[in-house]
């Protein structure tokens, strides 16, 4: 939009350039307003055009230029999150003060209001998270722009939605969810549909330096590759504008056609069509406040298992002792006696 106005203010001073110093010569563009004969008076709109006429000894004119806006072409994305490792752990466990997070990702294309969030992976002791999840993104896209088309209100009060262009960039953040506050952000990673690095094989080759912009990282796009699987970095910027990783996630990609995507549909999280499996998470992976009597037995023999073996075989070993000292008089008597 810059650009076109840099562009008419110059064709305005074209003048002044020198070399050209003379004016253009504007089209004469009719208005005429448009009315309806239900509301008469009230005007409904105008219409600007304008006529071209050529004498006919002359060559034949060139065909009309279309100008009608581009078209954009309609897609779907599919993100699944199969995993997170290495995410920090912000919580303090209730009973016995480890850390820990109840870890979930979420993301959007087109704006947080277009935001999809995971299943909550409760009680991560390690910063792993397990969730076999799928978010659903459909949008219009200009390959021309590389730009999503959406339509939005400008204002609450606004009647009309407006045409808006925004960049194509998948949004994806961690957060550790909280029952009696809000929840925490852990970290966030920006990834440009047209260009992003590609995946790490594992989680320990995941780092920071897959986010280099010095062009030592080879960059992908997915309008190209439309299908991608890899661990990707999350983030957060300290004060200093330096990057912390805060945790890493298992991410797949997938760009489809609208037409592809009719034929293959694909459920939101893990719903049918094309179910995904339920993760296999820890034993530990519970809400404490719904299942008190299992909080108990895991922080108790997690924690403590090795105190209460140890007391177990000590018990043990005082009642054989017991047993022993009081039988043995007994046992002497008798012997002692014949019996």
């Amino acid at each position: 939009m810059h650009e076109e106005h840099m562009a008419l203010s110059v064709l305005h001073r074209w003048h002044e350039i020198p070399r050209a110093e003379f004016k253009l010569v504007p089209e004469h563009v009719e208005t005429r307003p448009l009315y309806h004969p239900d509301k008469p008076g009230i005007e409904q709109g105008k219409l600007e055009m304008w006529v071209d006429m050529f004498a006919m000894d002359m060559p034949l004119p060139k065909p009309p230029t279309d100008i009608s806006p581009r078209k954009p072409n309609s897609y779907e994305l599919r993100v699944i999150i199969w995993n997170t490792d290495d995410v920090v752990l912000e919580d303090d466990a209730f009973f016995t003060g480890e850390k820990m997070s109840d870890i979930y990702v979420k993301g959007w294309l087109k704006g947080p209001e277009d935001t999809q969030c995971t299943d909550i992976h409760y009680r991560s002791l390690t910063g792993e998270g397990n969730f076999n999840w799928r978010f659903v993104y459909p949008f219009d896209y200009l390959p021309a722009e590389e730009k999503i088309v959406i339509s939005r209100k400008e204002s609450l009060f606004s009647w009309d939605e407006t045409e808006c262009k925004i960049p194509a960039r998948l949004e994806l953040q961690v957060w550790d969810a909280d029952h009696f506050s809000a929840d925490d952000f852990l970290g966030a990673i920006t990834l440009d549909l047209n260009r992003f690095p590609r995946g790490a094989r594992s989680s320990k080759l995941c780092t920071l330096d897959m986010l280099k912009t010095d062009g030592s990282v080879p960059q992908v796009s997915l309008f190209k590759q439309r299908r991608i699987k890899g661990w990707w970095p999350f983030f957060i910027k300290k004060d200093n504008d330096e990057m912390e990783l805060t945790g890493k996630v298992e991410a797949e990609l997938q760009l489809l056609s609208k037409e592809e995507a009719e034929k293959n549909p694909a459920g939101l999280g893990r719903n049918e069509p094309d179910p995904l499996d339920k993760p296999h998470r820890p034993d530990s992976t519970f809400i404490w406040f719904l299942n008190p009597l299992k909080s108990i037995r895991y922080i108790i023999w997690h924690n403590y298992k090795w105190v209460i073996l140890k007391s177990l075989l000590f018990a043990a070993l005082v009642l054989i002792i017991l047993l022993f000292v009081y039988s043995f008089p007994g046992y002497t008597m008798k012997r002692i006696l014949g019996a």
